[in-house]
């Protein structure tokens, strides 16, 4: 599984277990049924919530795909020998800030052995 698809998980079990834990608030008598179906139903807090989701959505997509972040999830993949960035000043950049030994910048010995990898 790789780091879109915990992701999507994630963004499903919120959305699935949102009622769920609604229902437990209930149950255990800190809030009536009627209580929690008056706040749920309120136009002040499906706008809330629809603000909140939203901008979490773009806070994290923008996080999620740094070109960093994406070269990270790259080169996290089974199927993935290795990522070999331009041998330029910035490809180098980026390749030394992955955290891995599979990123690296084109032009060098490491990038040799990846691309034997193939």
């Amino acid at each position: 599984m790789n780091q879109e698809q915990v992701k999507s998980a994630i963004r499903w079990g919120v959305t699935a277990f949102g009622g769920i834990f609604a229902g437990y608030i209930a149950g255990k008598g800190w809030a009536s049924a009627n209580d929690i179906l008056g706040v749920v139903q309120s136009d002040t807090f499906i706008q809330g919530v629809s603000a909140v989701i939203t901008l979490g959505g773009l806070v994290w997509g923008l996080f999620a795909h740094k070109e960093k972040n994406v070269v990270a999830a790259a080169d996290g993949m089974p199927n993935v020998a290795g990522v070999i960035t331009k041998d330029t000043v910035a490809g180098q950049d980026l390749a030394k800030s992955v955290p891995s030994s599979g990123v690296t910048a084109a032009g060098t010995a490491k990038a040799a052995s990846i691309a034997k990898a193939r």
